[in-house]
């Protein structure tokens, strides 16, 4: 026992002097790539607005695309930074359709913008076979333009990421209250066809830490930095593998993947992919290699309509120190082909469960999540969504737990909601949702409105008043509130401000919880590709105050 812990100590060690070599060696050509993508000339921001959303693709609607290429970056700029959302892959005169790149929930009118430079460098125009006029790449009909019509150039090399400093902080001004501060540094970086190479990589990590805990930090930064994506790609003639931690969009539900993974396209709309490797510490995000895992998957993918349909169907083993944890079977439908409809569809069936510590073969439905998009009428967009999911058990990485997991039963809700753009700026929102388990006292209801008007005459400023109402099996509340926001084009700065009622009752408690909140934030450009961002957020409950600021720095590079 002992011999086994000191190999295991001896092992932790050289995991942690090798990470802490590769970190220090990252970290300075993160900043030789700063330094040299830093130089390049002045940029200036356009302006586009999102028209039409597919599972993969973004469309987006300019006054021009002038200084737009191929490859570009386009970015939406969100409470805490400007982030990367979409690849332009083909452009028109006023419009560019892309890849999306991002987990960001974007939808149709949403504003986008690229980084340009000033100078004017004219966009690289790619003509429709056999169709002279502009198509906006979406017609008519809102039908997609099929991506074969245009010429596109390829192995073009690409680099792109963002690297953010944020500060955290919170007081109030009660007795002995304690104001907390936390300081938050992400880096993502992404590069393609690497020097005009089949080579891929992509990283994403994330250092968090609260000002009491720094002395910890420089102990040994593992402890507080999260790496959620490092890895190398390999694309050629329909072939793909990765190396290190990454995450397969095609099966995104299983997460990150500390292996190798590999992907082989044949008899044209077929995909077959395989997944050897471990998941990350469920703790720390580190390298554990007793949660050893392995899988394969088949993907289909089929245009009809100006559309596609996409199926995948996975197959995975879990384990843990080498006895099985979980076995469990994936489907994940995505589906464009029926006109104006969006529909994406995802299962998981457990095959393995032990009954009085004896494995036994099992089919038992985990989840079923079910979401849908239709729009008939351009200015009209329907959702519905369906939810229904367990808790995942995995029999050997929290063993104690599963005592105490006497029940487990399924969690179901429905999600629906209406978005309507009459015209100009104005737009609608509804939605309402209904939740439900089995032992709750009632269901849990919700419903929410929202109008917007994005031009307002004169002042030229964006209004939206919004109302929230919730049932829920212990309390109920309602929050309104309303926020104005200002943009100045000539120095890209955003400027926010809110306000908000919230009212929630409890029960049998004696008294309900009354709160005013008050909202303030400003986002903008300082030079070059380094943009500020300030946020405040003070609540008044007639009784406390209670302080929240964010402040950061965000430098994007492409």
């Amino acid at each position: 026992m002992n011999n086994d812990r000191n190999e295991m100590k001896v092992y932790r060690k050289m995991i942690d002097k090798l990470w802490k070599k590769l970190f220090k060696i990252f970290l300075v050509t993160i900043f030789l790539f700063c330094a040299a993508f830093g130089q390049e000339s002045k940029l200036v921001r356009k302006n586009g607005t999102v028209s039409f959303i597919t599972s993969q693709n973004i469309y987006v609607k300019f006054e021009n695309t002038s200084g737009i290429l191929a490859g570009d970056t386009l970015y939406y700029n969100s409470r805490d930074n400007a982030l990367p959302v979409m690849i332009v892959r083909f452009i028109s005169s006023i419009s560019a359709e892309g890849q999306k790149i991002s987990n960001i929930n974007i939808k149709v009118g949403d504003p986008l913008f690229a980084l340009v430079k000033s100078s004017g460098t004219k966009a690289m125009q790619f003509p429709v076979a056999g169709n002279e006029r502009d198509t906006n790449l979406v017609n008519d009909n809102s039908k997609i333009v099929k991506a074969d019509k245009f010429n596109i150039p390829k192995n073009r090399s690409t680099f792109f990421g963002s690297i953010s400093a944020n500060s955290f902080s919170n007081y109030a001004n009660y007795i002995n209250s304690v104001g907390i501060q936390r300081w938050n540094y992400t880096v993502n970086l992404n590069a393609e066809n690497i020097g005009g190479s089949p080579f891929y990589f992509t990283n994403y990590m994330n250092l968090n830490y609260m000002s009491s805990e720094w002395s910890d930090v420089k102990a040994n930064v593992f402890n507080n930095l999260r790496v959620y994506d490092f890895s190398l790609g390999y694309k050629v003639n329909g072939f793909s593998a990765w190396i290190g931690r990454h995450t397969n969009y095609n099966i995104s539900s299983l997460g990150p993947v500390d292996g190798v993974e590999l992907e082989k396209s044949f008899l044209g709309n077929f995909a077959i992919g395989g997944i050897v490797g471990s998941r990350p510490d469920f703790y720390t995000m580190g390298i554990n290699g007793k949660l050893f895992e392995y899988g394969g998957y088949l993907t289909r993918t089929d245009s009809a309509n100006n559309g596609v349909m996409q199926n995948t169907l996975a197959l995975f083993q879990q384990t843990y120190g080498g006895k099985t944890d979980r076995r469990y079977l994936y489907f994940q439908h995505t589906n464009t082909i029926i006109p104006d409809l969006y529909l994406f569809a995802s299962t998981e069936v457990d095959l393995y469960k032990e009954q009085n510590n004896v494995p036994i073969n099992d089919f038992s439905l985990t989840s079923i999540f079910v979401n849908t998009q239709y729009s008939p009428v351009s200015f009209l967009s329907i959702n519905l969504s369906y939810d229904a999911r367990k808790n995942v058990v995995y029999y050997q990485t929290f063993k104690s737990f599963l005592d105490s997991l006497f029940t487990n039963e399924m969690r179901q809700g429905v999600q629906g909601g209406f978005f309507i753009r009459p015209g100009g700026g104005l737009f609608f929102n509804l939605s309402a949702g209904y939740s439900y388990q089995k032992g709750d006292v009632k269901p849990a209801r919700n419903l929410n409105f929202a109008v917007t008007e994005a031009e307002l005459p004169v002042i030229d400023v964006s209004a939206t008043v919004n109302y929230n109402k919730i049932f829920g099996s212990y309390q109920n509340g309602t929050m309104y509130g309303i926020s104005l926001t200002k943009f100045f084009p000539f120095n890209v700065t955003t400027l926010t401000a809110g306000f908000s009622q919230i009212q929630y009752s409890f029960g049998n408690a004696l008294t309900n919880f009354n709160q005013k909140s008050v909202t303030a934030q400003i986002d903008t450009k300082i030079f070059g590709p380094l943009f500020f961002n300030f946020y405040y957020e003070g609540d008044f409950d007639g009784v406390a105050t209670y302080n929240r600021f964010m402040t950061g720095f965000n430098y994007r590079f492409r």
